[in-house]
């Protein structure tokens, strides 16, 4: 990617911040949540001698020795209106020089000083949200963020407008975009300032909705989302795009597949998945009730206690199983610190993995529901990808790196775990990856409907829960889907207000995760250099398609991938 087309990508950065989140995790709201009352048990007893460890203080201090405090944070959030005022200065030096002066040296030189600058504010804006999500009662980290906001919004729209008058009148110009692409030029003149004010319109709204609970909550979100909907078609007109689902698609989540691919991938989640539903989920629970107590409840701690807080630390000793570059990235997030824990109620509830330009280096944060051993796996598999390629502009692919990960740290489990607690997790992983690409694509098929709609002017709770009704017909009906998947009127609240047109690329990526989980139960090693390449080997031009094809495996719309993960069904 050029330098230009760098910073070009940068905004789009922003707008996908935390869809990197671990939004489904293993708490999706199923039917698996009924595992959690302890049962009779008719398991041998061979590893009731090991001692189950109690929550210590030694752990508070562990989180505080590889993380990031709030105030360290703020102490790095350094950002003030001088920084902004700076900035500009910097771009327009650079324009008024680049228009009219054939010295590249020199007009080189300007733009370098002011990519600098950009990515400093770039950071600080990253920054700043990342301590809004760690309390997002706090209004005034609330407004610091979305001013920041608004004005990095308000530079990026002053530097297209420069990079427009250097392409129409810079002397040098073919220098100066030596290395664009056709379609990066097109992009270039494509873009509308007003877009970006949309998007900070949604921001706004975005905070509001955070806010909602309690009585009359769900109607509030359904107007708020009515609203989204109504900027974001408008944001996909301003780009030449029918509708935002189209959009989206292309522009911000980076899919090279077509609508009829996700139709054919929908109609094998119909045809594989569906019909699995209630025996995979009797499968695992039928294993999990004759789980003796002991096993049962370090199960559990596994799914949904911090990573740290077992005897034994799992994740830990998944990273020193691995040798060389692998185990090199995973480590990389805990040597240099790069996360933060908080257990807050007010904070973003999962996790999520994040990029900080300046600082070139990832950043997660982990929230109180998204610190279990396999949410800490997935964000690694997220940062760890990150070193390699950090602009990477399928979204498609950077879940199949990180769920991937969850599912090779749960192979590595079977000679870690007992028997009988790996052979239920297993089957429980399985059904909760199936059961989450099913509702991924309930969500996407009606976020596809809502999109297509003329208007969604005067739409409230009745209007998209009938949508979803109608969604739901094929898969059981809404009825049988709220008793036994998850509520789907609360869920596309949760979802499609949050990461609008995001959800099939977690659906794409489970399958995908799926097909390597499956190789890598027959071979482990071959299982994870298939996955190191996934990450290595790959690069930001390469896609989804083109990423999955290059590392030697079938997509998720080719029936022979459906077919593999069968095997894993019916064990």
């Amino acid at each position: 990617m050029t330098k230009f087309a760098k910073l070009l990508a940068l905004i789009l950065a922003l707008v996908v911040l935390f869809t990197s989140c671990d939004v489904l995790g293993g708490q999706s709201g199923t039917n698996t949540e009924t595992s959690t009352t302890a049962s009779t048990t008719t398991e041998s007893t061979e590893y009731e001698t090991q001692e189950k460890s109690d929550p210590v203080d030694e752990q508070a201090l562990y989180r505080e020795s590889i993380s990031r405090s709030r105030e360290e944070l703020e102490a790095m959030l350094t950002l003030t209106e001088q920084d902004f005022t700076d900035t500009q200065a910097k771009l327009e030096a650079f324009e008024a020089l680049a228009v009219v002066s054939d010295d590249y040296d020199t007009v080189d030189a300007l733009y370098m000083d002011f990519e600098d600058a950009f990515y400093h504010l770039d950071t600080q804006v990253s920054i700043a949200s990342i301590i809004y999500y760690l309390n997002m009662k706090d209004e005034a980290a609330s407004d610091r963020y979305l001013d920041s906001y608004d004005k990095f919004g308000d530079l990026y729209n002053a530097y297209i407008e420069s990079c427009k008058k250097a392409y129409e009148q810079s002397p040098i110009r073919d220098e100066l975009f030596a290395d664009w692409t056709e379609e990066e030029i097109k992009e270039l003149f494509a873009y509308d300032p007003e877009s970006q004010e949309l998007r900070e319109a949604n921001e706004e709204i975005l905070v509001e909705l955070n806010e909602q609970t309690g009585p009359g909550a769900d109607d509030r979100i359904a107007e708020l989302y009515a609203q989204i909907v109504t900027n974001n078609n408008k944001i996909a007109e301003l780009a030449g795009y029918d509708n935002y689902y189209t959009y989206a698609s292309v522009e911000i989540y980076g899919r090279d597949y077509t609508a009829e691919d996700v139709a054919t991938f929908r109609g094998y989640v119909l045809e594989y998945f569906v019909p699995k539903m209630d025996s995979l989920y009797n499968s695992w629970y039928n294993r999990y009730s004759k789980l003796s107590q002991y096993n049962s409840e370090l199960m559990l701690d596994f799914l949904y206690e911090p990573f740290d807080s077992m005897k034994e630390n799992y994740l830990e000793g998944y990273i020193n199983s691995y040798e060389g570059s692998t185990k090199d990235g995973f480590n990389h997030m805990f040597e240099n610190r790069n996360m933060v824990f908080t257990s807050s109620l007010n904070s973003h509830q999962s996790a999520f993995q994040t990029y900080l330009e300046e600082l070139e280096t990832p950043f997660c944060l982990f929230g109180k529901n998204g610190q279990s051993t396999s949410s800490i796996a997935h964000e690694m598999g997220h940062y760890y990808a990150a070193l390699y390629n950090p602009h990477v502009n399928s979204m498609d692919l950077a879940e199949t790196q990180s769920q991937t990960n969850e599912l090779l740290l749960l192979d590595y489990t079977k000679d870690a775990l007992p028997r009988p607690v790996y052979s239920t997790l297993k089957g429980y992983s399985v059904y909760n990856f199936v059961i989450q690409s099913i509702v991924c694509v309930i969500i996407d098929e009606f976020e596809q409907k809502v999109y297509a709609l003329d208007s969604v002017e005067g739409y409230g709770s009745a209007e998209f829960d009938a949508i979803m009704k109608e969604v739901c017909e094929q898969y059981g009906g809404i009825t049988y889907v709220n008793s036994n998947i998850t509520d789907m009127n609360d869920y596309w609240r949760a979802v499609a207000t949050n990461s609008p047109v995001y959800y099939i690329s977690y659906a794409t990526s489970m399958v995908e995760s799926l097909n390597i989980f499956a190789i890598a139960c027959q071979d482990s090693a071959q299982g994870r250099e298939m996955y190191r390449k996934l990450v290595e080997e790959v690069n930001e031009d390469d896609g989804f398609s083109g990423a999955i094809s290059k590392i030697g495996l079938t997509s998720p719309f080719q029936k022979e991938t459906f077919d593999a993960i069968s095997g894993l069904m019916t064990k």
